[in-house]
């Protein structure tokens, strides 16, 4: 059980998509389906490459008659670059917002902003939009919101934290952030779990690197997934974790004895007596059901 907390998402950004041709626009190139967004329904997807690669991820809102991004903003140039090189004739009109955005988590976080407790659904009160996290409701609810939102006022009964407290929460789950656990043009989208986090749909068509990512799922091709680690020490992103002498895992975040770390499926499980650095330990999340593993 844990209190009900309240973070601003300082490294998160919001882009505003304006135009009678972003639907269109966007359900041609993500990887998600844009059938599930409106005004009472948001969206986790990524942009990849052609080849199916990972680019960027993203939640998607409807606020009116305009649709919200929300993304890494140290990474936002390089997004709206890439959206603007597929827009051609468009009409489709990318700017920045002015909101920030929050995270409400902890025990009946969905409850306290009334929101069903539904992944992505979402609920507009008083000009703030909340939605309850697409990925896993464990993550709580993301809200949208000017300046003019206080957080200690809307929710006194809930602790204000630094970003660091949700990314404790995100790492304890074992749920990627894009910007820093997957590789853009490196790393494959079935690897980051998206699946399992709701971010892509195989009925609804073609979009940019769409047929390998249906293949890697149809064909169960996928070798590496994204795995918790548990470690009393110090990791950097980067990082090798070994089996043996042989290299079976590469950190991407750690914070406080925990992290994400891209392992060889073929190596699990993993003795931690047989791991190293010692001590080490590669753990399932819990929202990803692997019972092969299991049976090794």
């Amino acid at each position: 059980m844990t209190n009900l907390t309240v973070a601003q998402l300082e490294s998160r950004t919001v882009l505003v998509l304006t135009g009678k041709d972003v639907w269109d626009f966007l359900q041609n190139l993500i990887t998600n389906d844009m059938a599930q967004v409106s005004n009472t329904s948001g969206i986790y997807a990524a942009l990849l490459t052609a080849q199916g690669k990972f680019l960027h991820d993203f939640f998607i809102l409807k606020s009116g008659d305009s649709y919200l991004l929300d993304c890494a903003a140290d990474r936002k140039d390089d997004l709206v670059r890439r959206l603007t090189l597929y827009k051609l004739r468009a009409d489709v009109t990318i700017t920045e917002s002015d909101q920030s955005v929050f995270s409400l988590f902890g025990d009946f976080s969905s409850s306290a902003v009334n929101t069903p407790g539904k992944v992505g659904s979402i609920i507009d009160s008083d000009g703030v939009l909340y939605l309850a996290d697409p990925r896993n409701l464990a993550l709580g609810v993301r809200m949208y919101a000017s300046e003019e939102f206080h957080p200690a006022t809307m929710f006194p009964t809930a602790t204000l934290a630094k970003e660091e407290a949700y990314d404790a929460l995100r790492l304890r789950l074992g749920v990627p952030d894009g910007a820093r656990d997957i590789l853009p043009e490196k790393n494959f989208l079935l690897e980051a779990n998206f699946d399992e986090l709701n971010g892509v749909s195989f009925t609804k068509g073609c979009y940019v690197g769409q047929e390998l990512t249906a293949r890697t799922k149809h064909r169960a091709k996928i070798k590496k997934r994204l795995f918790r680690i548990e470690y009393n020490g110090t990791l950097h992103s980067g990082d090798k974790i070994l089996q043996q002498g042989r290299e079976i895992a590469d950190v991407r975040s750690f914070s406080n004895g925990q992290g994400l770390a891209l392992v060889r499926l073929e190596s699990l499980p993993a003795n931690p007596e047989d791991l190293e650095p010692k001590g080490v330990k590669i753990v399932q999340p819990d929202y990803i059901d692997l019972p092969e593993l299991q049976k090794q």
